[in-house]
């Protein structure tokens, strides 16, 4: 409560600004929210967000757009007439914080995506927020069970709060293959293929040809300037990058081995020291750029830019490097390599179930079963269809398959001019939520063939970890959250200076028993028993 009267306080002084900022990015229709309209049989919500960051699609500009046409049909047939309360993304923070903690005037549904967890969770106890499960049950056509109980069930783990209880609606996202086959992507190694070409070197298969093919890329000049610059980009004082999972370690300080429910750390596995030897390694043959170790995006960037990095952890399917690169080059994804011989490397995936956003029902609800009603919509397979995909002749077609793909309608700002575009830029995460299914086939149409097979090997490959452990914990209690913020502020610290001096030869691995003597004083152990607890609980929700 200290938090919150801070926090008031702090703001307070900006209501009247903010006031006016939100009034003038209203709808026309009527601020009265949740009233019934008995003469037109409709239902009136007022809903709060953020407006659109897309510079050229406007949500103000809507009517002009096909697809937002087709959305205000769904609305219509639900009998939900909507006022729209939007404020610029830019100062939504201070916004939403503001009025959630003044408890008065707010709208029947709110995007509370800026609030964390425990602020949340604060104001369900103080009953700003409502318990949604009793007004599912006893409002909804269906639509919302079969999306949270069917077709994500993910979802209702990482939205069940401690008590039992939900709180807020999410953005759903479920990636397949051929229509059933999750699709995860992973974050790999990635290495300059039109170097490997140029030098006539093999694609490595083990983590000593790797660190070889580094080697020769600057004793015979791969980029051509006369200098031995080409560098590996990596960040050895996190366990996130994909050579770390050669080595079968977990992604963070702790990590969720998925296939066997178990919660792990890289400090307490088989091939933590060979991993740091490994580096040590790298860093003495000089490939390791050491400057580049716990830098910004835009450092990396450079080297970038200057045709120096020979290889560097990011996406298999990423496409973004290679326009960067001064003179052209390409980036060839890497399987997970072996590096030593007792231990199957495992790959980084990014999970092809996400879980994100908030969007909530408000005490100031005057008709909650309209509430109800909303999301009933954006839970249907018809809104998903608009938002992810458009309207199909349009703005997507399907192949021989069946598969939905894209039509390339042009630039954001060639879109904005023609109207074809799907929902997502229009009104994706501003008090609409996002429900998409997206398929792989038309990602790999959209990338070069060594990453499209790539990628089709990876859907196939175990073990592996996920690069996003929090989707696979339940929401913790005031005591775990406590317990956990309190050590993680001075292990993640120690973690990361740790990891970074060993990697560089600055720390001995003869040290090794004192290192986690410190560890565990830290409270390392406790981290995995309460996060063992956290994922026990998420695979136990129903």
């Amino acid at each position: 409560m200290n938090i919150w009267r801070r926090t008031l306080l702090t703001v307070l002084a900006a209501m009247l600004m903010i006031g006016s900022i939100t009034a003038c990015s209203s709808d026309n229709k009527t601020a009265e929210g949740g009233n019934k309209d008995s003469a037109s049989n409709t239902s009136k919500l007022r809903l709060l967000g953020p407006s659109s960051s897309n510079k050229y699609i406007k949500f103000e500009d809507r009517e002009k757009y096909p697809v937002w046409t087709e959305v205000d049909k769904l609305l219509d047939e639900a009998g939900l007439d909507l006022d729209y309360e939007l404020v610029p993304n830019e100062q939504y923070d201070v916004v939403i914080k503001t009025r959630m903690a003044s408890g008065a005037d707010l709208p029947d549904i709110v995007n509370i995506s800026k609030l964390d967890n425990t602020t949340v969770l604060n104001l369900a106890k103080q009953g700003v927020i409502q318990d949604l499960t009793p007004l599912i049950e006893k409002y909804s056509n269906g639509n919302i069970k079969k999306m949270y109980d069917n077709e994500f069930p993910y979802a209702k783990k990482t939205t069940t709060s401690p008590d039992g209880k939900m709180y807020w609606f999410s953005n759903l996202h479920k990636k397949t293959y051929q229509e059933k086959d999750p699709a995860p992507v992973s974050l790999t190694m990635l290495v300059r293929k039109d170097w490997l070409e140029k030098l006539n070197l093999p694609v490595p298969k083990t983590a000593q040809e790797y660190l070889d093919t580094l080697k020769k890329f600057r004793e015979q000049d791969a980029n051509g300037n006369g200098q031995k610059d080409e560098i590996l980009s990596y960040d050895p004082g996190l366990f996130s990058g994909a050579i770390a999972q050669w080595f079968g370690l977990g992604t963070d300080i702790t990590a969720v081995d998925v296939e066997h429910k178990k919660v792990v750390s890289p400090w307490y596995q088989e091939g933590i020291k060979d991993y740091f030897r490994y580096m040590q390694q790298l860093v003495k043959e000089g490939v390791l750029d050491t400057s580049l170790i716990g830098a910004q995006g835009e450092q990396r960037t450079q080297k970038m830019t200057e045709n120096q990095v020979a290889s560097l952890s990011d996406y298999n399917l990423a496409t973004y490097n290679e326009p960067l690169i001064k003179g052209g080059g390409e980036y060839l994804p890497l399987m997970p390599l072996k590096a030593v011989d007792s231990i199957t490397p495992a790959a980084q995936l990014e999970p092809p179930f996400l879980v994100w956003q908030k969007y909530a029902i408000t005490k100031d609800a005057k008709d909650v079963e309209a509430a109800i009603k909303f999301f009933d919509v954006i839970y249907s397979e018809q809104y998903a269809d608009l938002l992810y995909w458009g309207i199909e002749g349009k703005t997507y077609e399907k192949d021989s398959n069946g598969a939905k793909v894209f039509i390339n309608t042009g630039t954001e700002e060639e879109q904005a001019k023609s109207g074809l575009i799907a929902g997502r830029p229009l009104f994706g995460d501003t008090v609409f939520p996002r429900v998409q299914y997206a398929n792989l086939e038309f990602e790999l149409t959209s990338v070069p063939k060594h990453k499209a097979d790539n990628e089709l090997e990876v859907l196939k490959y175990k073990p592996y970890f996920v690069n996003m452990n929090n989707n696979y914990l339940a929401i913790p209690d005031d005591q775990q959250l406590e317990r956990k913020t309190k050590i993680l502020t001075n292990l993640t610290t120690y973690s990361t200076e740790l990891a970074t001096k060993l990697a560089l030869g600055q720390k001995s691995l003869d040290d090794w028993d004192q290192y986690m003597t410190e560890l565990k004083k830290l409270g390392l152990d406790e981290l995995i028993e309460i996060d063992q607890q956290l994922l026990d609980r998420y695979n136990s929700i129903n």
